[in-house]
């Protein structure tokens, strides 16, 4: 039943406000021949010594300490030390369900090389709490082109980008030199998943969420501003695009539901130059808004800003337009409301 050993790993960087619920997720799984591979790249907090009391506990959790690398140098190393069939990812402020790796490790049969669940999300905003759970549309074995049909469907519902909703085959990592990105600081999941895929014959997708997923408001890659925010979303839709067209599905319902994908991470690049950790000036915001608004890609795409919510149409109405005021000034607006006038700004958050 335990035959094959799943490597789970975990970097973890100032996380010790939630990792022993995460490594005690992990050793409390009914699926009993795992080991945990604990990653600890350069903590300044105590998440490091609690990595080594576990160790000390447990002979199947492993720890290293290496400075600072990030996340994708992390898991490569992860990667490279597993001794595992099977590879799980789980990020240190995470916690799986009891059952998870029993239940992917029971998906995957002969042939399959990849296992996909839904998840939940917990968004921490201002000391409130709120839930979503994130179902896979689909579910059952797909042969890849089958799976590719509904690839965008996946996209859509955020099911494609993470790496720890899957269970991976080491071989299949290591024989297809499948590697994270070390200069890439958002997308690199995405770009390791499609990699993946490409060594894949079957896919299993499990309509389950057995993986708990903490989002932090003030935490994320996202919270801090980059300047080429705007450059790195164009390239990975890029790369997406022509993974698409060259598996034959750049077509339909893929392409319609990747390029409505595409206007809304537009919308979020015009939202993060308003960041408030950029500094930016507001001519060199919009400077900014210009080269994005007359961008050949966009104006490309303006059709799909017709769908949606509120805002994304006015984002659309003022690209249309060439309006780099229009975009200027909602988004200044909207700063405001959020920072000076609360209880406004909730209600406007609800209308889009």
């Amino acid at each position: 039943m335990y035959d094959k050993l799943v490597s789970i790993i975990v970097p973890v960087y100032n996380a010790e406000q939630y990792l022993k619920r995460c490594i005690n997720s992990l050793l409390n799984q009914k699926y009993k021949n795992i080991e945990v591979i604990l990653i600890n790249d350069g903590s300044n907090d105590n998440s490091g010594k609690t990595c080594d009391e576990f160790a000390l506990q447990y002979k199947n959790v492993k720890v290293i300490h290496q400075k600072n690398a990030g996340p994708s140098f992390t898991r490569n190393r992860g990667i490279d030390v597993a001794k595992g069939e099977y590879i799980q990812f789980v990020d240190s402020d995470d916690y799986i369900e009891p059952d998870m790796t029993q239940k992917m490790v029971d998906s995957l049969s002969k042939n399959v090389e990849l296992v996909i669940c839904g998840y939940k999300s917990t968004f921490l905003v201002g000391g409130n709490n709120v839930f979503r759970n994130n179902r896979c549309p689909i579910e059952g074995k797909y042969k890849f082109s089958e799976f590719m049909s509904h690839f965008s469907e996946l996209f859509r519902n955020t099911l494609i980008n993470p790496l720890w909703n899957k269970l991976y085959i080491t071989n299949l990592i290591r024989k297809n030199n499948v590697r994270f990105k070390e200069n890439i600081k958002i997308g690199e999941d995405l770009l390791f998943n499609l990699e993946y895929f490409k060594a894949c014959d079957n896919v299993i997708v499990i309509d389950e969420s057995l993986y708990n997923y903490l989002i932090i408001s003030n935490n994320s890659l996202t919270n801090s501003f980059n300047k080429e925010y705007f450059r790195n979303q164009q390239m990975l839709f890029e790369i997406l695009r022509e993974f698409l067209s060259n598996n034959n599905n750049y077509i339909g319902k893929n392409k319609e539901l990747i390029e409505m994908c595409y206007a809304e991470s537009i919308v979020s690049c015009l939202e993060h130059i308003f960041h408030e950790n950029s500094n930016l000036t507001s001519i060199l915001k919009k400077e900014q808004i210009n080269n994005i608004v007359k961008d050949k890609s966009v104006r490309k795409n303006i059709s799909y800003f017709k769908d949606g919510n509120i805002q994304k149409r006015c984002i659309g109405l003022f690209i249309n337009y060439n309006s780099i005021n229009g975009v200027y000034y909602y988004f200044k607006g909207k700063n405001f409301l959020r920072k000076k006038v609360r209880p406004v700004f909730k209600l406007f958050k609800i209308i889009n």
